[in-house]
């Protein structure tokens, strides 16, 4: 059931921000802190005069299991939209992290390209607009292994159904790579002609009613021609170990038609681990690893230069250990032998890698033809340190460091502190300029575990990509895989950006703060932009853990910008964009964006008003910058169940994030806690080069309706909108 307020869906100037009773006071205080209060009280929402419209939002995918949405726009205008779902009568897998038997989902691609000329026209705004969808994954019916999956709930061999874990996407020029991790993995040999016999292992869960999950391997998919078409699914591992935590890049240049292309993931060779309970979720997710856990790279050269040559069009190299963890190592890292192959058998141990140190969470960028690979890595102490460091590659893209030195990477946070979830924006050279902000790595970091409070640092590469040209710097003995030495490292901390951000001032400005200075506040959540000289990175904020869970305070989205102009640079104050004053509301996964160069062919100059410009809302606006957010149930993290997911909420500055406009309600959707069964959550959203128009789509559960019990009914929904009044640069 959808709740609407008093019926008003969409205004001529844009949705209501409050959707039903007090959804999110952004203009007025709706009170209720803590309290006792269990029905909130109706109320009739105000017109929200905003420049932001959206239009009537519909179910993209088909079937009741639409999964994790990610939305791209090729250069053409072409939207692509890959999602997993379930097909009517799939066969049942068991759901790790949500801990429920569920239909297994396959990965399915849906594109529509707007076409305003058409008769008639085509906006994507209906779903007959878009194309039938293409099953890309094709492994939901298959299995590669026989397990007791069903644990003591039903003894006894099964095969395990080729369930996805969720679509990865990325797009250079018409060149789209697609993603994921599956649990069919029916070769066992890729070096190898042919299909070779599985060798894929599986995890028992004595905390999961001692099932026994397969390990998962890594796939791809790719398209040539923004998505029109797309290639067989190519296996890139052989689930021997646990691969998660996908992800790829890649440049393309239009004029010569060549490009390259780069993959990474993690394998875990004693399967995914369960979280501890400290941190939001409950594990299984990548970020708890055991020891030997590596990331693995692949790449690949694309050249469409000649179209009858179709062979060199996307050749990719092997996978190889980018990371050294596993030094030849074998063994088990406890007494109990939970890891089994296909036949139901314990796998010796003295063929299961192992090693002191393990990496999570990898995110790949390329930059030119440098790769940037960066992510979180327990410390290797044996014990002693509980911590992770935040290691940091930069290398050519098709040689990946061969030697140990290399394969260390650079140690950029905080060696005494636990650093985790690190992410990356990137530019060249010439958008950069000389000197430039070419690269900003920033990550979570503090002295606690997970969970704990912790603070935003952020490190610049200026003039370079490589670790010498990081700002604050760091040791240049930086990239080493011994303890001891990576403790001692003597670089200068990073740049603290989140610390004491309500209380800054231009002469007290936080950035080199220790983590602890203020221990209550937490910042999470962190995402950015950066262009040219301006760079701007947001968090999600906190001042007091321990208020947040009396719902006497909440997480608010806070930005703040770095400037870089003639050879200096500096950080304004921190701001809270969001301001939900509802304490019972937090943000949840942000998105901020901008919008993407002009098109080559529609705006060669990049200039509206240039003669040679065929379509102006081709051109480029810099000017403009895009802020969507989910929210959440602020409850204690005591609550098993943790809060609820609400609605999605969408809003823009036309004038470089020095103001936005007033929110609006991107999803129908509002949550349980203003009496609606359907919750909205995990949006991704796209722009068009002037702004003007964005793209999005976003998890849509509906609790009234069960697919299997336990298991509510989800889409993959999907909606555009516009702003109404916009001024080109």
């Amino acid at each position: 059931m959808r709740v609407q307020g008093n019926g008003f869906w969409k205004t001529p100037l844009g949705r209501s921000a409050l959707g039903m009773g007090c959804v999110l006071p952004l203009l007025t205080a709706c009170g209720g802190g803590g309290g006792d209060a269990a029905v909130v009280p109706p109320v009739v929402p105000p017109v929200i005069v905003s420049p932001l419209e959206v239009n009537t939002p519909f179910a993209l995918s088909d079937f009741d299991s639409g999964d994790k949405p990610k939305i791209q726009r090729a250069g053409d205008g072409t939207l692509v939209v890959a999602y997993g779902d379930a097909p009517d009568n799939a066969r049942l897998v068991y759901d790790v992290k949500a801990q429920v038997e569920r239909p297994a989902r396959d990965i399915y691609v849906k594109t529509c390209k707007p076409d305003l000329a058409a008769v008639p026209a085509k906006t994507c705004d209906v779903l007959a607009d878009w194309s039938l969808a293409k099953n890309i994954s094709l492994s939901s019916d298959k299995s590669s292994i026989n397990t007791e999956w069903k644990g003591i709930l039903a003894p006894g061999l099964q095969a395990y159904a080729g369930d996805i874990d969720k679509p990865n996407i990325k797009t250079s020029g018409p060149v789209m790579v697609l993603t994921w991790v599956s649990k069919y993995c029916p070769d066992g040999d890729l070096t190898t002609a042919g299909v070779q016999a599985p060798v894929q292992r599986a995890i028992r869960y004595l905390e999961r009613d001692s099932r026994i999950i397969p390990f998962s391997c890594a796939w791809m998919a790719r398209s040539t021609n923004s998505g029109a078409a797309w290639s067989a699914p190519v296996q890139l591992s052989t689930g021997e170990r646990d691969a998660i935590q996908d992800a790829s890049s890649g440049g393309f240049n239009t004029d010569t038609k060549l490009g390259q292309i780069n993959i990474s993931w993690q394998e875990d060779p004693q399967g995914l681990q369960l979280g501890d309970g400290d941190g939001p979720g409950d594990g299984a997710s990548g970020a708890n690893v055991n020891g030997g856990t590596d990331v693995w790279y692949a790449s690949a050269t694309v050249d469409l230069s000649v179209p009858a040559t179709p062979a060199d069009d996307f050749v990719l190299a092997p996978a190889v250990r980018l990371t050294d963890n596993w030094q030849g190592l074998y063994g088990l890292s406890g007494s109990v032998n939970p890891i089994f192959d296909g036949l139901g058998a314990n796998v010796d141990p003295g063929s299961i890698e192992k090693g002191q140190a393990g990496a999570a969470r990898p995110n790949i960028g390329m930059v030119g033809s440098t790769a940037i690979v960066a992510y979180e890595e327990t410390k290797g102490s044996e014990g002693l340190d509980e911590g992770k460091f935040v290691r940091y590659h930069a290398f050519p893209f098709a040689t990946p460091p061969a030697t140990a030195a290399g394969k260390a990477g650079c140690v950029i946070s905080n060696p005494l502190k636990n650093a985790r979830r690190v992410r990356f924006l990137t530019q060249s050279a010439l958008d950069a300029g000389p000197g430039g902000i070419q690269i900003a790595v920033f990550w979570k970091e503090g002295i606690y575990d997970k969970g704990g409070p912790s603070d935003i640092v952020v490190r610049r590469g200026m003039g370079g990509l490589q670790p010498a040209n990081m700002v604050p710097s760091v040791d240049a003995a930086c990239a080493t895989s011994d303890y001891t030495t990576a403790i001692g490292l003597s670089s200068l901390p990073g740049e603290n950006i989140s610390s004491r951000a309500p209380s800054l001032t231009v002469a007290d400005n936080g950035l080199t703060d220790g983590t602890e200075v203020n221990f209550t506040e937490n910042a999470l959540a962190h995402r950015g932009v950066l262009r040219g000289g301006d760079l701007w990175i947001g968090y999600s904020y906190t001042t007091d853990l321990v208020k947040l869970w009396a719902q006497l305070d909440n997480y608010n989205f806070w930005l703040r910008k770095y400037t870089f102009a003639a050879g200096t640079g500096s950080w304004d104050l921190p701001r809270n964009v969001t301001n939900i004053t509802d304490k019972r509301i937090s943000v949840r996964e942000p998105r901020i964006f901008g919008t993407p160069k002009s098109s080559a062919t529609a705006c060669p100059t990049g200039l509206p008003g240039d003669p040679t410009t065929t379509d102006a809302t081709q051109c480029q606006n810099t000017n403009v910058i895009y802020l969507a957010w989910g929210t959440q149930e602020n409850v204690s993290p005591f609550v098993p169940e943790g809060g609820a997911d609400l609605g999605i909420y969408i809003t823009a500055s036309t004038d470089g994030a020095q103001s936005f406009a007033t929110p609006v309600r991107y999803s129908v959707a509002a949550g349980p806690l203003f009496q609606d069964d359907e919750s909205a959550y995990e949006s991704q959203v796209v722009t068009r080069p002037d702004g003007g128009k964005f793209y999005g789509v976003w998890n849509q559960a509906d609790a009234s309706v069960e697919v299997v019990p336990g298991v509510p009914r989800t889409v993959a929904e999907y909606a555009s909108g516009s702003i109404t009044s916009i001024v080109s640069p």
